[in-house]
């Protein structure tokens, strides 16, 4: 009797979808163009826009993908778009020189590559 209840529990896992998806190359690939989030606070202009084309590009890439459905994830990017900078509300209503001003930027239009396996059989 625990020999079939063995082989039912390892036939369920040979046929299972999971562990399916796990011995499967195939890949489905789809393009997207998102513009991401503006970096926190107000800062100079140099280092606002290493800010959002450093870590922050990738990790709002990642979250990009992942936000489509479920399964999805990042392949690469291939486009890492225009950053854009913002001043900040502070220095608008001011007298500021132009060296003094803080910004907040973001990318615009960047094209990210998601994958995902192949569903189904």
């Amino acid at each position: 009797m625990k020999l079939y209840r063995i082989l039912l529990v390892a036939m369920l896992f040979v046929f299972s979808n999971p562990s399916f998806a796990l011995a499967i190359d195939e890949w489905e690939y789809k393009t997207i163009v998102r513009t991401l989030k503006a970096t926190p606070g107000c800062k100079d202009k140099d280092k606002a826009i290493k800010q959002a084309s450093g870590y922050r590009l990738k990790k709002y890439s990642k979250l990009a993908c992942n936000t489509m459905t479920q399964g999805w994830g990042l392949d690469r990017i291939e486009n890492k778009g225009e950053a854009v900078c913002e001043a900040c509300e502070d220095d608008d209503d001011e007298e500021v020189a132009e060296e003094d001003k803080k910004y907040s930027c973001y990318l615009k239009d960047v094209v990210i590559r998601c994958k995902t396996v192949v569903k189904g059989w």
